[in-house]
């Protein structure tokens, strides 16, 4: 199947988005990352994408643009 967009063959693709979150329980923990994604919206809240074959490879986009998060590479 290839991508709409682009023409190139799909492939799978790990995204995540991590956010340090203090809270009493698990359950509360849920909660607050909920509304922090909520919250700050993709404008704002950094995913963080690799290919499923290729962890390394990790690169960091807001908004549906490539970021560089590394602040030892300020430029």
């Amino acid at each position: 199947m290839a991508d709409m967009a682009t023409g190139a063959p799909s492939r799978t693709w790990l995204v995540s988005v991590d956010l340090p979150i203090e809270a009493a329980s698990p359950t509360e923990a849920a909660r607050q990352f909920w509304q922090y994604v909520a919250e700050l919206g993709p404008a704002q809240l950094p995913v963080f994408v690799a290919p499923s074959d290729d962890e390394l490879s990790l690169r960091a986009y807001v908004a549906g643009a490539e970021v560089n998060l590394d602040p030892e590479e300020d430029d």
